[in-house]
Formats: structure tokens, C-alpha cells, sequence
């Protein structure tokens, strides 16, 4: 049974360990996910286990042959190609067996048979044979519509150049091309933060009809409880599997939590008691024994740390200006990219206060909407108005917006905190710092890229 296997596989940034003598397996037919806080690592140990990340030590061992594929949770793009263009490069290798076959072929038909080549010329040509059967190449026509069809495209977009697609589309892509690639192995990194409820349905199905084995990481609960069977946690640089549903296993962890909880405030309260002893005898020469044997017992105390993901995030959103009771109205909306028309003749009011579901299928005109009630797009015909005092935000499914600068921080090569403080409108800088850490960014994180 094909199977990839690290052993022992640490990682550290700087003076942290990130991962720590970590040892997984994974086997034709498992589905597992890997959770973990955000920071913990689980995309490096993907990319380690996929080749394309070095760990400081340990190794990654897999059966021969066997095929892994990693998907990154963003930063893929594709252009100047179709997309048909683009998804027939999954096929590119057994393209080039088919032309290896006939130049065997031709390469036969001119062999004596008498000749001491015949033997392996005949054994390759047969090899490649088999793979070029195997490979499911003569299907692939079928198989590219189903799954560029799950995945939301329509049989017109085989056409259009992929530079044309928003970042999103980009991942869809991406995806597509991991799920007809043919790999032993997927490791999948947040694979539905792209995808509408159709397409993750349709994942869902997809993976369970998938021979070979899934390593996952998603927040999407419903999508890990229709896929994964078991769950790894990266805790502390440690992993743990946990068997069962991604329910079982939140249920289970909410209980071992608590007793980590427990245990740390059983230790600061012991601490607190013993640090209070030393205080208040440190200077009676009577109680030196005693002051002494407390301060090595507070040495050897080995700390109980509560990791960052455990804290809950708490927002709280500043004063803004009173908006008028009518924040947004558009007339007569409409839009069209070329001969295809998106959006015609919508009418619609946002009331101050309102909280508002935006729904419909692939290509319904959602995001289409969304930018251009934003502002962000002006290639529209009808109207919108903005009532008093009405200041927007705007964040794009590829978030590649972020700020009224219109100009995404991964673009311009920012730090979190220099990102964030252009988009602040003049908040002041621990106001964002305090932001920053409500969203469990802490220490030299902010500075990060």
C-alpha cells in the first residue's frame, strides 16, 4: 500500500520551535485533517511533507513512485492560456509517453528481429503502454468536465485566458489541476476558502471517490465532518491524532482543555503561594532553609503554557458617524464583461443597521455586486448612491483589496502592522497594535510580511 511517512521532523524560525520530533503516516485511503492555531506550523509540515520545505531534522519517506501534491491555501495564478490550455498541461507527461510509444513503434517496425536490442525495446514499449492505459488519458475529456463543472466553471470558460480569472478562480484552478493530476497524495491547504457551497459539496464527494490519501486543513467543520475520519493537532510543536469525526475530536479536546486549564491555574495559585512564602521570610535567617528549598522548587517547575489559540478574539469596533437611514441605493444596476451579461435592472436599499446575506449559485454576479457597491468597479450602467456620513469597508474574496489605497499588502511587500495602520484613517498605533493582538497576532508577528 502506497503510504508517505515523516519521521522524527523538527522546524524552527529563530529561537522558536515550530515542530518538534513530529512523526506522521499517511496511507492510500486515509482522510485526515490537520488542525491546529493559526502559526502552529501545519503548512509547513505539508509543504515539508510534500519536498518543498527542508526541516532542520528528520526525514520524509514514501513508496516508490508515489505521487504527492500540495495545495497551497493562496498566491497560485495562471495566465496566457485558455483555461482548457491551462488543465490539459495535468496530461503534458503522458503526452509526452504517447510520443515516446510511437517513436518505439517506429523505432520496432525497422528492428531485425535478430537484433539484441529487440528484447528491450520490446519490454519499454510494452512499459509505456501500460502507463499510457493506466494514465486514464483517452478519458480525460470526461473527467476534465466533471470536475471543472463540481468546481463551479461554465463550458464556455475553457476559452477564456486565465489571466481573466479573479484570484479565487486562480485557486479553482489550481484545484483542478491537483484532483485530475492523478496524485497518491494530496495535501490540502484550506481548499474551500474559495469555494461556494455547490463546489464544497461536490469536494466532498469527490474526495470520498479518491483512492488515495488526503491530508487537510479547513474551518470549514461541515466540510472536515463529510471527509475526515482522522484528525492530527499540532499542540505546542507536539502532534496528537485523534480518531473519529472533526466533531468528535472538538469534543473530546474541549474536555482535555479544561484540564489544562485547571492544571494552569492549579500552578499559578501554587506558584503565587510559594513566591509569597519567599517574600515574606526571605530576610529571617530562621526560615533560610526553608526560603531556599522554595526557590529551587519554583526552578524545577516546569511552566504550563495556555497556547494563543485557546484565548478568544475580542473586537470591539470604534465610534463611527451616524449614517443616514438609507446607507446604500442602487437603480438599475447592470453589468456585462463582453457579451455576457451578469447583472440587469437590480434595484435594492441597504437600511442603517441591516445585516445582509448576499446568496446565488457560480456566476450569479455576487462578488460582481459586492465590488461595485463598494466602489471598486465603475464599468456599470445604472446608479448608486451612498447616503450621509456612510464610510465603507471592502473585503474581497482573493483579499487582494485591503484599505481604501485599493493596493493588497501582499502586494506591496508590507508588514502586518505598516499594512494595517495605512487602512487605520488615523487611528493611533496601539489602537491597531490592540487590534492586531484581539486577532492573536503577538510579538514579532506584526512585522512579519
Amino acid at each position: 500500500m502506497p503510504h508517505v511517512q515523516a519521521g522524527s521532523v523538527s522546524l524552527a524560525y529563530g529561537d522558536r520551535d515550530i515542530l518538534r520530533g513530529i512523526t506522521l503516516t499517511l496511507s492510500s485511503g486515509d482522510r485526515c485533517a490537520l488542525a491546529g492555531a493559526n502559526g502552529s506550523g501545519k503548512s509547513s509540515l505539508m509543504k515539508i511533507i510534500a519536498g518543498l520545505q527542508t526541516p532542520d531534522a528528520g526525514s520524509i519517506t514514501s513508496s516508490a513512485g508515489a505521487k504527492i501534491v500540495y495545495l497551497p491555501q493562496s498566491g497560485i495564478s495562471h495566465e496566457g492560456r485558455t483555461l482548457g490550455e491551462e488543465i490539459e498541461l495535468v496530461y503534458a507527461e503522458i503526452a509526452e509517453l504517447i510520443g515516446r510509444r510511437e517513436a518505439l513503434g517506429d523505432l520496432l517496425a525497422r528492428t531485425s528481429p535478430d537484433s539484441p536490442d529487440l528484447n528491450a525495446l520490446l519490454h519499454e514499449h510494452h512499459d509505456v503502454e501500460e502507463r499510457v492505459l493506466h494514465s486514464g488519458y483517452y478519458d480525460r475529456e470526461a473527467e476534465i468536465e466533471q470536475v471543472l463543472s463540481g468546481l463551479g466553471f461554465r463550458p464556455s470558460d475553457a476559452v477564456r485566458d486565465t489571466g481573466e480569472f479573479s484570484g479565487g478562480w486562480q485557486m479553482r484552478i489550481a484545484l483542478a489541476k491537483v484532483l485530475l493530476g492523478g496524485p497518491d497524495f494530496m495535501l490540502l491547504d484550506e481548499p474551500t476558502n474559495y469555494l461556494d457551497l455547490e463546489a464544497r459539496l461536490w469536494l466532498a464527494d469527490h474526495l470520498a471517490g479518491f483512492a488515495g490519501g488526503v491530508l487537510l486543513v479547513s474551518h470549514d467543520r461541515s466540510f472536515l465532518d463529510q471527509t475526515v475520519t482522522v484528525v492530527w493537532e499540532l499542540f505546542l510543536g507536539e502532534l496528537k491524532r485523534y480518531r473519529g469525526t472533526y466533531t468528535a475530536y472538538e469534543a473530546r479536546r474541549e474536555q482535555e482543555i479544561e484540564q489544562i486549564k485547571r492544571a494552569w491555574q492549579d500552578q499559578q495559585e501554587e506558584r503565587e503561594r510559594i513566591e509569597d512564602f519567599i517574600r515574606r521570610f526571605r530576610a529571617t535567617a530562621s526560615k533560610a532553609r526553608q526560603v531556599q528549598s522554595r526557590v529551587k522548587q519554583l526552578e524545577k517547575m516546569v511552566p504550563i503554557e495556555i497556547p494563543e489559540h485557546l484565548k478568544h478574539v475580542r473586537i470591539t469596533f470604534p465610534p463611527t458617524p451616524r449614517s443616514g437611514r438609507e446607507v446604500i441605493t442602487g437603480s438599475a444596476v447592470a453589468r456585462s464583461y463582453g457579451k455576457k451579461r451578469v447583472l440587469f435592472g437590480v434595484d435594492l436599499v441597504v437600511h442603517r443597521g441591516e445585516k445582509i446575506a448576499l446568496v446565488g449559485p457560480n456566476g450569479a454576479g455576487k462578488s460582481t455586486l459586492m465590488r461595485i457597491l463598494a466602489g471598486q468597479d465603475s464599468e456599470f450602467a445604472g446608479q448608486v448612491v451612498y447616503g450621509a456620513n456612510v464610510e465603507l469597508g471592502y473585503y474581497a474574496d482573493d483579499d487582494t483589496w485591503l484599505g481604501k489605497s485599493g493596493v493588497s499588502a501582499r502586494a506591496c511587500g508590507r508588514s502586518v502592522l505598516d499594512a494595517t495602520l495605512s487602512a487605520a484613517h488615523g487611528q493611533p498605533e496601539q489602537r491597531v497594535r490592540d487590534l492586531l493582538g484581539a486577532f492573536l497576532f503577538r510579538g514579532d508577528d506584526i512585522h512579519k510580511d
